[in-house]
């Protein structure tokens, strides 16, 4: 009886240790299958034709390689994201507009994206940028390299041979503040610096010099602009340009300094975004164009005003203040007649 228990024991355990060979074979397989599976349908995404259709695609400021298969929805994610983790392109995804064609694959989509779209296009200046902002704003536009329009602009060979055409800047050691903020079409397969600032004096003397300074000197021309320059950046709101102005004009023609922070970063060829880090750091440096530190105005210009901010320079109103200051939040703008008056109104910046 008992031997007939342990023959059975025996026989069961046999049984189930068969069960779980075979089953453990068949996960053996399956697994097999699946990588087999992957690696197949991973290699037939490598050459699979990707696009349906001819298609342009914007690539953004934020864009990377990581999130592109957001960007093209032919992409399978699970696929693409091994696929750029095994082949990392050696080059990096810049804001601008790509052809994708609908016989592509992924290495061909990949090798697309480092081949922008050079066509005729609108470029745009604001009005408070500087040559800085603009030259950063052309690189990134793929235009030219960095530095190439600072270079262009500040030199004084070629402002020589333009001002046989432009009078205004005859004398000028920079075009800053002539090359007039707009919008501009370009050719961006043929783009030139040269053309560019050519239309820049074109439209500063069509729109400005033409209308409103055509009558003086380039001395007083000068000492205006350069103050529309601090305007520009220190008010923005056109229904209280004309007062800030009279305010700084006010304080030159009593030998106060101007005290305007905006212009204490230009020294160290910084773009706006970049002034606005660190301008604490600069705020009691002794240079020409801090004008905390200096009396008068900075050396030369410090943005690319506008006409309207030029002329409510040009046009400025008198009043009894002295003093101004903004909310931060909201950029209210809160005048003082005195001291006093401006440091109770401090209250109001927050």
């Amino acid at each position: 009886m008992v031997n007939d228990f342990r023959q059975k024991k025996i026989e069961n355990s046999n049984s189930n240790s068969f069960w779980y060979f075979r089953i453990f074979k068949l996960l053996i397989w399956i697994i097999i299958f699946v990588v087999f599976f992957i690696f197949y349908s991973y290699k037939n995404f490598e050459s699979k034709v990707l696009i349906n259709e001819d298609k342009v695609v914007t690539i953004e400021k934020l864009d990377t390689f990581n999130n592109l298969w957001l960007k093209i929805n032919e992409l399978n994610t699970f696929h693409y994201k091994i696929y750029i983790k095994n082949n990392e392109p050696d080059f990096s995804l810049q804001e601008w507009t790509y052809n994708l064609k609908s016989w592509q694959n992924i290495t061909e989509v990949l090798e697309s994206l480092d081949k922008p779209i050079y066509e005729e296009m609108n470029i745009t200046f604001l009005e408070w940028w500087n040559i800085y902002d603009i030259d950063y704003y052309l690189m990134k536009k793929w235009l030219i390299n960095k530095w190439d329009y600072i270079s262009y602009v500040n030199n004084e060979d070629k402002i020589q041979k333009l001002s046989k055409f432009f009078n205004f800047i005859e004398t000028q050691k920079t075009l800053e503040w002539f090359l007039y903020p707009d919008t501009y079409k370009i050719n961006a397969a043929k783009f030139k610096i040269n053309e560019l600032v050519i239309k820049q004096l074109e439209n500063f003397e069509e729109k400005v010099y033409e209308k409103i300074l055509i009558n003086l000197n380039n001395e007083q021309i000068n000492d205006l602009v350069n103050l529309a320059s601090i305007v520009e950046k220190e008010e923005k709101n056109p229904n209280e340009k004309p007062t800030v102005a009279g305010i700084l004009k006010k304080r030159l023609n009593n030998w106060w300094m101007i005290w305007a922070d905006i212009t204490v970063c230009y020294p160290h060829e910084l773009t706006s975004q970049e002034c606005k880090m660190v301008v604490t750091k600069y705020i009691n440096e002794k240079s020409e164009y801090n004008t905390r530190t200096k009396l008068w105005l900075p050396k030369t210009p410090i943005w690319n005003p506008s006409y309207e901010t030029i002329n409510a320079t040009l046009n400025d109103k008198e009043t009894d203040y002295w003093f101004y200051l903004h909310n931060i939040k909201s950029w209210k703008i809160y005048y003082g007649k005195t001291n006093q008056e401006h440091e109770r109104n401090k209250k109001y910046m927050y």
